[in-house]
């Protein structure tokens, strides 16, 4: 009968202790380094694959350890045209975008990391406008 209340409370505990791993990737070192956006879809519609000016180049935002974050963005003749700064900071599964220490034109965005791995960086952001309720999912793959 011991064995048997032993073996109950050994799987109590490991089903007790077990993790949900729906955000356990999402943290700042896997969100750091350079991501190239996929695509992404508006209101759960088809997604729609992002097309980059170049060919041998891919547009990426890099994030840095300092909580700076740069937007790049490359032209027709593969030439970097656009390196725009702006701050990050990550909370739980909310990301923060700014860039209130860069511009006078104040913006801040706020997304819900959906899917943080290695490879692969999906946010959600959810827009409400006069003409309704707009939901985003962008999908990034990791740059080398």
């Amino acid at each position: 009968m011991k064995k048997y209340f032993f073996l109950l409370f050994i799987s109590c505990f490991f089903i007790s202790c077990s993790s949900d791993d729906s955000n356990s990737g999402i943290t700042k070192q896997n969100l750091l380094g350079k991501w190239e956006i996929i695509g992404g879809t508006v209101n759960g519609n088809s997604f729609e694959f992002y097309e980059h000016d170049c060919n041998d180049r891919k547009d990426f935002q890099e994030f840095f350890d300092n909580g700076s974050l740069t937007f790049n963005r490359y032209d027709y003749s593969c030439n970097l045209v656009e390196v725009e700064p702006s701050l990050w900071e990550l909370q739980g599964n909310q990301l923060t975008i700014s860039n209130t220490n860069f511009d006078p034109s104040i913006y801040e965005y706020i997304y819900i990391v959906e899917k943080l791995t290695t490879t692969e960086l999906i946010l959600k952001q959810t827009i409400q406008t006069s003409e309704g309720t707009y939901v985003y999912r962008t999908t990034f793959s990791k740059y080398n």
